[in-house]
């Protein structure tokens, strides 16, 4: 059996990847949290030495490197020091060890602007959040090494499986208790979603390539944020309607409240509000012949089916409740509109 090393083992996306790849490949889960699980190495990657002993141990096949600072934190130093000082260590141990692949999950938060047209991988970045800044140094670091070091790189967008949720539960908590959906502006721009499960398919195919690979991938069927609002409002049998609001004086009261940490969003994810960001997957598809089986509304209301039934049961994923703060306020007004 090939060697897998999983960093951010504990985390949504790595622990979604051991059910998928545990049968058919020996692997080695690395995190910085301690698990109790005999399978978990508490391993800091931030720690050059560690990642060194590590990897001369395992000498892994294929390096999965999920471990990323989340996009909440505030401090770029911090940002920097586990997204790009850790990829880093990674590379020169897995260069080092002889690994066979490095797979590296990016993101489509290194574009940050309105984008009238499809974005294909030569498309240069456009953001300003340091989340997406560390993510494009990182491809940058991995592009730039030799020839003979196989790298994959998926540029992913919002990763929605039915156990996750996260800010999208503050939608299904809406929803669920037959409040106004609000749309800033016509509601007509589109953000692209990603099935994990469709991830790790590519991921797995993956493995047979040589030399740099960078590809888009994502849902191909994607609706409007207003279509998305009416099909999960007819799938689910809700009361909720779908009402518009001033995008302007929209953004201004959610940029507001960010600054002051009433809500749970930072800048970016206001921009996504109002912003068409929609990845060309053609690459992929021709080269590894990716399918996806879902549009982002499917995969939304898969989530939110899973939210009902087990959001009293769990701590994790979209079956944790979300944080609400001034949502609260906003969807119980909403309730009466």
């Amino acid at each position: 059996m090939k060697k897998i090393l999983i960093t951010g083992a504990a985390g949504f996306l790595g622990q979604l990847s051991i059910e998928y790849f545990k049968n058919k490949y020996k692997l080695y889960l690395v995190d910085k949290v301690h698990v109790k699980s005999k399978k978990f190495l508490q391993i800091d990657i931030t720690n050059s030495a560690e990642v060194d002993k590590t990897l001369k141990r395992i000498k892994p096949d294929i390096i999965l490197h999920y471990a990323s600072e989340i996009f909440d934190t505030y401090k770029r130093s911090q940002i920097n020091l586990n997204n790009i000082d850790g990829t880093l260590n990674l590379v020169k141990a897995a260069r080092k060890y002889k690994t066979k692949q490095f797979i590296f999950t990016s993101t489509f938060s290194i574009f940050e602007k309105n984008y009238e047209n499809l974005i294909d991988e030569v498309e240069p970045i456009s953001c300003s959040n340091y989340y997406g800044l560390s993510k494009a140094e990182t491809e940058r670091i991995l592009l730039s090494t030799e020839k003979s070091f196989n790298v994959t790189i998926f540029r992913c967008p919002v990763i929605v499986e039915k156990s996750r949720a996260h800010r999208l539960g503050i939608l299904f908590e809406f929803l669920k208790d037959n409040a106004t959906l609000w749309v800033l502006g016509r509601g007509d721009n589109k953000i692209q979603f990603l099935s994990a499960l469709d991830l790790f398919k590519m991921t797995e195919k993956s493995f047979k390539l040589k030399g740099k690979n960078i590809f888009n991938i994502g849902t191909e069927k994607v609706l409007t944020f207003k279509e998305t609002f009416e099909f999960l409002i007819k799938k689910t049998k809700s009361k909720s309607k779908v009402r518009h609001f001033n995008k302007f004086f929209g953004m201004i009261i959610l940029k507001v409240l960010s600054s002051l940490r009433l809500i749970n969003f930072i800048d970016y994810h206001n921009k996504l509000l109002v912003s068409n960001i929609v990845m060309d997957i053609s690459r992929i598809k021709k080269i590894l012949k990716y399918k996806p089986t879902k549009s982002n509304a499917d995969l939304l209301l898969d989530a939110y089916n899973y939210y009902l039934k087990n959001n009293n049961k769990s701590n994790f994923g979209s079956a944790k409740k979300p944080s609400m703060g001034l949502f609260s306020l906003v969807k119980f007004v909403s309730k009466y509109i």
